[in-house]
C-alpha cells in the first residue's frame, strides 16, 4: 500500500482486477447498473472476512484488493473496526459487508469521476453524485446511499411526509414536490425498501380526491364551514368577495402548525388537501377531499345541521329592571376586551365576582356576537350562537336585577345674622278720655328667630316657624297724653327654610335640586348711526342667567347599609355690594357672587349630613315711612324709619338618605310622607282612615272638588292608609327579626368537621390518619368504645365553611375511597394532628346536624 500525502491528505488505492471479475476501470458509471443486480458477476471466487480492531483503511485496501474497485478518501476517514466472518462469502457479499461497515462509522461510497468511489461522511453523500432512481426497480437490501423519486398516486405527497418522517435515517433527507405529487427521498437503499412498502400499503384508490357540494339546511354555512375547518384543519374560503372566512382560518391554521389533528390524506396545515369554499347565495359547502375525509364531512355536517328549538341565531331579550342602552354598553365593552371607567351600578359583593367570572366564559365565545338595544321596549336583540347566547344570558340575568333606591331628604335653611341699626320714632297717644290708647310707630317690626331652640323646631318639622320674636332694647320718653319711644333694634338670628325637597332616584345616579331664578345680563352694547337722524342708535345683546342654589347628590350603596354622597352645593346670586364698585348694571351688566362647594362623604342609613358654610353679604338700605307725612322737607324725619344694614346669609344643607330596597319600603315611605304634611298643614287637611267615611274636619265647608288638595290626600289615604303602613312597620319588624335569629344561629356554629371512617384496628387507623397529613389534611383520631372492644374514628378538619367541608369530603370520595359524612362542631374546637391515646376521650365535641338552610346548599 501506497500512501500519498498532501493538503488534504487523499489516499488513492488501486489494484489489479482479480481474474474473472468484469472490468471495473472501464469508466461506465456505477449508476448504469441496476440497483438490483450484484455488482460483482456471480463466477467471483469466496473470500475470508476476518478483522479483529483493525484500522478503517486496512479494510478499505483489503476490499479494493480482493473487488478490483479503485477508492478515494481522505484523512477524516478513521476508526477501528471489527468483521468476523466464519464462512467465505462472495465478492459482492464482502462488498455489501464493506458498505455496512463504512455506516456504522458514519461514512458511505458515492461515485466519483471515472468509476472511482469516494468515501465521504454520510452527512455530505446528500450533496454529492450519488444515484438517483427513477423506474419502479425493487431496491435491494444493502446500506448504499441513493436517491428514489416516489410517485404517488391517492395520498397527498406532502400530507404522508409529515406522517413517514420519522422513519428515515438520521442523515437521510424527504422531500414532497406538489406539482408531480412526488417524494423525493434519498437514504440507504435497506430503508428506502422498507418505506417502499409502507408507501405501497397506504396509497391506495380510497384517498383520491373528490369534490362534493353539501347544501346546509338550517345552519349557517359559514360558520359550519369555520367548525369544519377548525377540526380538520383544512383551508377554507368563500365565494363572497368580502368574506374573512379564509383569513381567519389560515390565522388559525397556522397558530396550530404541525399540532392540528389529521386524517389520512389530510396535512393539518394551511395547504392541506381537504379544501371548503362556502357559498353564501346557495348557504352551500363545496368540499374537496379524499372519499373517507368526504364521508367523515358529511356525517358531520348531518349531525350539525338540525333545527334548532326556539330559533336561530337572532334573540331578543327583554329586560326588567335594567336599562336597554347602558347594559348594551357595558356587554359589549366586555365582548370587546375594554373595561367600564365606572363599575356597574348596584353591583358589589359576590355578585360581582360572580359577573366576572360568567365575563371570561362569554368572551371566548365572544367571536360574531352582535348586540343592538332597541330603548322602545327596553330590550336587547342579540345575534349569536346558542351556546354564546346562553352564555350571554347568564350574565344578563346577574345584571338585571331591581337596584336599590335612594331617597334623599334635603331641607336647605338660610341663616341670616344681620348687624343693623333701626332708627325711628314710635307714638303712643292717649285717648280724650282716658280710657284707650293708640299706638304708631315709625320703626319696622323686627323679625327674630328663637335660636337653637327654633333651628331643632325647623330640622325636626321641615318647616320655619312664622312667628318672630322682637327683642327691643331702647329709651321711652312718656307724658300726659303720648309716649315716644326711640328704637335701636338689634336683630337676633333669623332662619328661612328655602326649600325642603325630598327626591327618590337610584343607586349611583345623580340627583340635583336647583332653586333660584333666571334674570337678564347685558352682555354687549352696540351704539350705531342710523341714516335717517344724526343721532346713535343703541342696542344691547342680553343673555339669561340663573342664580339660586343647585344641590347635586349622587349616593353610592356600599355593604353594610353605608352610603357614599358625592355633593355638589352652589350659590350664585346677584352681588350689590360689589355693584357700586364696577358701575350701574345697565351699563356694564349685573354683578354676581358664586360659592360652592363639591366634596364626598360616607353615612349610615337615615343618618343626617349637615354641609354648610357658603355665606354670602348683602348691604341694604330701607326707608319706611308714614304717608304723606313721611315727605314733608326737614319734619318728615319724625314721621320715617332709614335702615341700614349688612346682611350675613349662611347657607346649610341637611341631608337625610333612607335606601328603599323593595316595594313594600317604597310603599312605606309614601305613607310617612304624607301623614307628615297631614301633621304639617293640621286638622283641617287630616283624612281619616277609612276612605268611604271619610269626615271633613274643618272650621269651613270643604266638599269633595271645592278643595282639590283634600281631595287629593283622602284619595292617596284610601290607597295607602295609616293601618298599611302600621302593618308594613310590623313585617319589616319581623324580617328583622328572623334576620338577627339567623346570624345568632350561624355565630353559634364553631366549625364543620368529617366523620372519615372508624377502624377496628388502631395500626389500620393511624395508617390512614398519617396518609391525610401526608396529603395535607389536618386530621385527627378519636378513640371510643363500644362494648368491649375500642374503636377510632378517622375525623378530618374542622373548616370554618361548609362548602371548604364539602369540597374536602368529594376529594376523600373520589380518591382515597372513603365515605366522609359532613358534621356540625359547637363550641369551642381544636385541630389536632396526632393519634388519639387509647385513654383520651373524643377532642371534638358530639356532632349536630347542620341547619336547614346549611343542608340546602
Amino acid at each position: 500500500m501506497r500512501r500519498v500525502t498532501g493538503l488534504i491528505g487523499l489516499i488513492l488505492l488501486s489494484v489489479t482486477a482479480i481474474s474473472g471479475l468484469p472490468d471495473l476501470a472501464s469508466g461506465q458509471p456505477r449508476g448504469a447498473q441496476s440497483p438490483a443486480d450484484k455488482r460483482f458477476s456471480e463466477g467471483s471466487e469466496l473470500v475470508q472476512l476476518d478483522f479483529k480492531d483493525v484500522e478503517l483503511a486496512v479494510v478499505i485496501e483489503t476490499i479494493a484488493r480482493i473487488t478490483g474497485q479503485n477508492f478515494i478518501y481522505d484523512d477524516r476517514v478513521r476508526g477501528r473496526v471489527t468483521i468476523v466472518s466464519p464462512s467465505e462469502v462472495t465478492v459482492d457479499q464482502a462488498f455489501a459487508v464493506f458498505e455496512s461497515v463504512l455506516k456504522i462509522k458514519g461514512f458511505t461510497a458515492v461515485p466519483g469521476p471515472s468509476g472511482i468511489l469516494k468515501i465521504v461522511p454520510i452527512r455530505d453523500a446528500k450533496e454529492s453524485s450519488i444515484d438517483t432512481i427513477k423506474d419502479n426497480r425493487p431496491s435491494p437490501n444493502r446500506d448504499t446511499f441513493v436517491t428514489r423519486l416516489v410517485p404517488l398516486l391517492y395520498i397527498d405527497a406532502e400530507a404522508i411526509t409529515n406522517t413517514i418522517k420519522p422513519l428515515v435515517s438520521k442523515d437521510a433527507s424527504m422531500v414532497a414536490y406538489a406539482p408531480t405529487n412526488t417524494i423525493i427521498l434519498t437514504d440507504t437503499e435497506a430503508n428506502i425498501r422498507r418505506l417502499l412498502s409502507i408507501l405501497e400499503a397506504i396509497d391506495i384508490k380510497t384517498y383520491k380526491e373528490e369534490l362534493a357540494v353539501i347544501k346546509v339546511k338550517y345552519a349557517d354555512a359559514s360558520t359550519l364551514g369555520e367548525q369544519i375547518s377548525e377540526i380538520y384543519g383544512a383551508s377554507i374560503s368563500s365565494a363572497s368577495a368580502n368574506s374573512t372566512a379564509a383569513t381567519r382560518a389560515r390565522r388559525s391554521a397556522s397558530r396550530r402548525g404541525a399540532a392540528s389533528p389529521t386524517v389520512p390524506g389530510s396535512s393539518g396545515g394551511s395547504d392541506s388537501k381537504v379544501r371548503i369554499m362556502t357559498d353564501e347565495r346557495t348557504n352551500s359547502l363545496l368540499v374537496l377531499a379524499s372519499r373517507t375525509a368526504l364521508a367523515d364531512i358529511r356525517e358531520l355536517i348531518r349531525k350539525l345541521d338540525v333545527p334548532l328549538v326556539g330559533g336561530g341565531r337572532i334573540h331578543v331579550y327583554y329586560l326588567s329592571h335594567a336599562d336597554s342602552e347602558e347594559l348594551a354598553s357595558t356587554l359589549s365593552s366586555m365582548l370587546s376586551g375594554q373595561s367600564q371607567a365606572s363599575p356597574t351600578p348596584g353591583r358589589t359583593g359576590a355578585a360581582g365576582g360572580q359577573v366576572q367570572n360568567l365575563r371570561s366564559q362569554v368572551t371566548a365565545l365572544a367571536e360574531g356576537i352582535t348586540l343592538s338595544p332597541d330603548p322602545a321596549t327596553n330590550s336587547l336583540v342579540i345575534q349569536a350562537s346558542k351556546e354564546a347566547y346562553e352564555a350571554l344570558v347568564a350574565v344578563i340575568e346577574q345584571l338585571d336585577i331591581p337596584r336599590p333606591q335612594v331617597l334623599v331628604e334635603a331641607l336647605i335653611i338660610e341663616v341670616d345674622v344681620t348687624d343693623g341699626i333701626e332708627l325711628g320714632v314710635s307714638w303712643a297717644i292717649n285717648a280724650i278720655n282716658g280710657d284707650q290708647q293708640f299706638y304708631f310707630s315709625t320703626a319696622k317690626a323686627a323679625v327674630g328667630g328663637g335660636g337653637a331652640s327654633q333651628i331643632a323646631g325647623v330640622i325636626k318639622r321641615a318647616f320655619p316657624s312664622k312667628d318672630g320674636i322682637n327683642r327691643d332694647e331702647g329709651s321711652t320718653a312718656t307724658g300726659t297724653n303720648y309716649d315716644a319711644v326711640i328704637s335701636a333694634a338689634a336683630k337676633d338670628t333669623n332662619l328661612n327654610v328655602v326649600s325642603a325637597p325630598h327626591i327618590l332616584t337610584s343607586d349611583n345616579e345623580e340627583a340635583e335640586i336647583r332653586i333660584g331664578n333666571n334674570i337678564p345680563i347685558i352682555t354687549s352694547r352696540v351704539n350705531s348711526a342710523t341714516g335717517n337722524t344724526a343721532g346713535l342708535a343703541s342696542s344691547v345683546n342680553v343673555e339669561r342667567q340663573d342664580i339660586g342654589v343647585t344641590l347635586r347628590v349622587t349616593p353610592q350603596i356600599s355593604e353594610g347599609d353605608t352610603l357614599r354622597l358625592k355633593i355638589f352645593q352652589e350659590l350664585t346670586d346677584i352681588n350689590e355690594s360689589l355693584q357700586s364698585g364696577v358701575g350701574s348694571a345697565d351699563e356694564v351688566g349685573v354683578a354676581l357672587f358664586n360659592r360652592k362647594i363639591e366634596n364626598t362623604v360616607v353615612v349610615k342609613d337615615g343618618e343626617t349630613v349637615v354641609v354648610g358654610g357658603l355665606i354670602s353679604d348683602r348691604w341694604r338700605d330701607d326707608v319706611f315711612k308714614v304717608p304723606f307725612l313721611g315727605d314733608i322737607p326737614g319734619l318728615g324725619w319724625a314721621f320715617k324709619t332709614t335702615t341700614k344694614e349688612l346682611r350675613k346669609i349662611n347657607l346649610l344643607v341637611f341631608l337625610t338618605p333612607r335606601i328603599v330596597r323593595s316595594a313594600e319600603e317604597m310603599e312605606l315611605e309614601t305613607i310617612r310622607k304624607r301623614m307628615d304634611f297631614e301633621d304639617d298643614l293640621g286638622e283641617s287637611y287630616q283624612t281619616d282612615p277609612d276612605r268611604d267615611q271619610a269626615i271633613t274636619k274643618t272650621d269651613g265647608v270643604i266638599d269633595k272638588g271645592i278643595n282639590p288638595a283634600y281631595d287629593a290626600l283622602r284619595d292617596h289615604s284610601g290607597r295607602y292608609s295609616p293601618r298599611r303602613r302600621a302593618a308594613l312597620e310590623a313585617q319589616f319588624r319581623d324580617q328583622e327579626r328572623r334576620i338577627d335569629n339567623a346570624a345568632t344561629s350561624k355565630a353559634a356554629v364553631s366549625a364543620y368537621g368529617l366523620r372519615v371512617k372508624i377502624y377496628s384496628n388502631e395500626d389500620d387507623a393511624a395508617a390512614a390518619l398519617m396518609e391525610l397529613l401526608d396529603a395535607g389534611y389536618e386530621s385527627s383520631l378519636m378513640s371510643n368504645s363500644a362494648g368491649d372492644e375500642l374503636v377510632y374514628e378517622l375525623l378530618a378538619g374542622p373548616y370554618s365553611e361548609l362548602k371548604a367541608a364539602k369540597a374536602v369530603a368529594e376529594v376523600l370520595t373520589e380518591v382515597y375511597d372513603f365515605a366522609p359524612v359532613v358534621t356540625v362542631l359547637e363550641g369551642p374546637v381544636q385541630s389536632r394532628g396526632e393519634p388519639a391515646e387509647e385513654s383520651s376521650q373524643s377532642v371534638w365535641p358530639e356532632p349536630t346536624s347542620p341547619p336547614a338552610e346549611e343542608r340546602n346548599e
